[in-house]
Formats: C-alpha cells, structure tokens, sequence
C-alpha cells in the first residue's frame, strides 16, 4: 500500500512538473493543460482494473513504466491470483492497452486488452530491476568487515 502511494506521488511528480513549471514561469514550449481527447494521469492508471477480451476482469495496475525518452513503455498488472493473493506481476506494453474514456474530466471508465486468460498466465514475470544494496563505508574510508 506505502509503494502504491509513493509510485503514485512520484508519477504525478514527473507528469506534472512540465505543467507547474509553465505556470511558474511562463515560458513557452511547456504543457499548460491536460490533452482532454488524449493524455491520461498517472493517478487514474494507477488502480484501474484492466478486462481481458472476454469482460472478465484480469487484475490492476500496479505501476508504470516510463522510458528514458518520456515515453510510458508498459503498466505492470497483477494477473493470476485472487484479491491480489499469489497473483504475479506482469508488463503490458502500453500500446496494446484500450482505455475508454469515463464522463467525468479524466476519469477512467474501462482498460481492456486483446490477450487471452491464458496468455496472461503464460506471460513472464515481470521483475524490477533491483539495485545491490549499497555499502558502509566507515570513518577513515575502510569498509567493515564481512561477518558470517
């Protein structure tokens, strides 16, 4: 729930900062309002429920995956499980998402995709990249030593 809330914040962060900056500033080439017919806020994908070609519902996305070049590349769902037990993760490029406008200004009504319950299952895991966790290093710019 805690990386849910800060997966959101942070992608509102960065899909924002080109509009704050417009309103702070002034200058021009930035984004002053969202494309109504087009652009879609990282807090509304984030949570959708997304439907498989059948209505059946096959999870809900669970982050999102933005390219070094700006671009969203994928939204990770939880796929499998039930109530989000034993589910596992997967990333659907975001081009094959359809994503049905809802009647309030952003909302969302409907995300589907083409892919069969089975391909779903039989999509890969999807695994963030995890870092090594960093070391220690101590006064004087030695490194503790390893303990068993």
């Amino acid at each position: 729930m805690f990386t849910r809330i800060l997966t959101v914040a942070a992608l509102t962060a960065v899909l924002a900062g080109p509009a704050f900056a417009q309103q702070a500033g002034g200058a021009t080439g930035f984004v002053q309002a969202q494309n109504v017919g087009g652009d879609w806020r990282g807090t509304k994908l984030i949570g959708a429920s997304v439907y498989g070609p059948d209505n059946a519902s096959i999870g809900e996305i669970s982050d999102v995956l933005i390219g070094s070049d700006g671009k969203i590349h994928a939204v990770v769902v939880g796929v499998g499980g039930f109530l989000g037990i034993a589910d596992k993760d997967i990333a659907i490029p975001f081009e094959a998402l359809s994503i049905a406008r809802g009647p309030a200004s952003g909302a969302i009504d409907k995300v589907t995709v083409k892919y069969s319950k089975q391909q779903l299952q039989d999509a890969p895991r999807f695994a963030l990249d995890q870092m090594s966790s960093p070391q220690t290093i101590g006064a004087g710019g030695a490194r503790p030593p390893d303990h068993q």
